[in-house]
């Protein structure tokens, strides 16, 4: 999967920037789904897990913006990354 995301193209301060940033990455999200559809999942649970990985990795963000800046072993395992797709 190759996915590329614009940048974007407003300040980020700007009350427009989330439905910006939701048009960049509609078609990653879309390219996401159909693998886990020809994968053999169904697109209502392949919707649900996208919602609940994002809202999982949102709270992870809150909690430590930048987990790089941790000493290793101060990080505990998450099961999940924060990198890009």
């Amino acid at each position: 999967m190759n996915v590329r995301i614009p940048s974007p193209q407003q300040p980020t301060t700007d009350p427009d920037v989330t439905l910006e940033c939701e048009h960049a990455v509609d078609g990653a999200v879309r390219e996401i789904v159909d693998h886990a559809i020809v994968a053999g999942w169904p697109p209502e649970v392949a919707f649900e897990a996208i919602k609940r990985a994002a809202e999982r990795q949102a709270a992870a963000y809150r909690e430590d913006p930048d987990p790089a800046d941790d000493p290793a072993e101060a990080r505990a395992p998450t099961g999940f990354s924060l990198a890009p797709f």
